[in-house]
């Protein structure tokens, strides 16, 4: 018995549905294996960053203090995700091994910064602002590079000023006849709108590394 056409392209449509039907529903549960795979895995140390972070006190990260601060901290972290005290001692280093190990991250991503350099009447630099390219970056990594002294040291001399008010905004200032509190407002309101704050405190840098002297807003 011959099956009209009208018939035939019933059939074969049912059994193209069926046939994609199972095909989605392996790419489905393909996906759904692998992306657990992915987010139990342990992300690779290419990403690993330590960042600068504000008061996360009650947040379960892991922090190492600041020297001087009261409510800034160090914060290891994934790419810009701060890690907990669990997800850090999971990788079975130390403080010191982690922060050797994201050195060269820093410093890669201190090279791509451009400075904004603002002078006076007289052309002198009175600050530097270094802002990121995207809103998901976080540039606090780039201060803490081990080059990132050396690299303004020609704008400010070997002890300068830092600001940093949120992730993606950090100013800095000569050390010695700087001008860091006509800039007060410009800090504290970049801080108060953002959606991602770091600090109202102000840092001295150094050959002895990063301390807290002050904060904007403090009587």
């Amino acid at each position: 018995m011959s099956v009209p056409k009208k018939m035939k392209f019933r059939r074969q449509s049912a059994r193209f549905k069926t046939g994609f039907l199972r095909v989605a529903r392996l790419v489905l549960a393909v996906g759904s294996v692998l992306g657990a795979t992915l987010v139990g895995a342990e992300p690779p140390q290419s990403t690993w960053r330590v960042v600068i972070v504000g008061d996360i006190r009650s947040s379960g990260t892991e922090t190492q203090p600041i020297r001087g601060a009261k409510d800034t901290k160090m914060a290891p972290a994934w790419g810009a995700r701060p890690m907990t005290k669990e997800q850090f001692a999971a990788l079975g280093v130390d403080w010191a091994a982690f922060s050797a190990k994201s050195a060269a991250a820093a410093s890669a991503e201190l090279a791509m910064l451009k400075p904004e350099l603002i002078r006076d009447r007289n052309q002198v630099i009175e600050c530097a602002i270094l802002r990121s390219k995207t809103p998901a970056d976080d540039i606090t990594a780039a201060v803490l590079a081990p080059d990132f002294l050396q690299r303004f040291t020609p704008l400010f001399g070997r002890k300068m000023l830092v600001a940093i008010p949120d992730r993606r905004t950090v100013y800095l200032f000569p050390r010695l006849a700087s001008r860091y509190g006509d800039y007060g407002a410009r800090v504290l309101a970049v801080y108060q709108k953002s959606e991602c704050p770091v600090s109202r405190e102000l840092f001295e840098l150094s050959a002895a590394g990063l301390r807290a002297i002050g904060a904007y807003g403090e009587p």
